[in-house]
């Protein structure tokens, strides 16, 4: 975002209090490009070392996703969900934009993010005791369950921890988070 289109936010802000709900609502309806279409950014030009993009996780119970780079721009809304898995599309400074699983996007501060890979479950899933569908039923995860990706083994099934400690495999495409996730055992 360039330093002229966020004053005009802000301005567009203090003259209309009532445009923040329509920002907002525009902020997460837009078409969001996947993963592949986001221009990749080696870790030697981000500020934190690190490539672009990335999944992170949210290291807090509750962290405030903003309209832009700083405490002075609105918050758009608060997460409340620890290790729920996101990716990081921008850096600028200490702040991160980053995008959730329902496509929104907005910065952050880098000191409530994690670098643990986890995956949210995008709809009912099972968890195997090998990376075979006719292997054993450890258990039955629920959707929207936040998983540890530990590895991911092809594009189809990744080893996890859920959150009650049981180590299993998933299919890869019942994960959200495990787009891009290129640690093989």
């Amino acid at each position: 975002m360039t330093k002229a289109l966020i004053i005009c936010l802000i301005l567009a802000f203090q003259a209309a209090p009532t445009r923040a709900q329509d920002i907002q609502r525009r902020v997460i309806t837009e078409d969001v490009p996947d993963l592949a279409d986001v221009m990749r950014v080696g870790a030697y030009k981000t500020h934190s070392g690190f490539p672009v993009p990335r999944h992170v996780s949210l290291k807090y119970t509750r962290v405030n996703g903003r309209l832009g780079p700083s405490l002075e721009h609105p918050v758009l809304w608060q997460y409340r969900r620890k290790g729920l898995p996101l990716i990081v599309v921008a850096e600028m400074d200490v702040w991160r934009k980053v995008r959730d699983h329902d496509g929104g996007e907005s910065w952050m501060l880098s000191q409530a993010l994690s670098g643990i890979d986890t995956g949210l479950l995008l709809q009912e899933a099972r968890l195997y005791k090998s990376d075979d569908p006719g292997s054993y039923v450890l258990a039955h995860l629920e959707k929207n369950v936040i998983v540890r990706i530990q590895a991911c083994h092809g594009d189809s099934w990744c080893k996890v921890r859920s959150p009650t400690g049981q180590k299993g495999w998933v299919r890869r495409d019942r994960l959200w988070g495990a787009q891009d996730f290129d640690r093989n055992f």
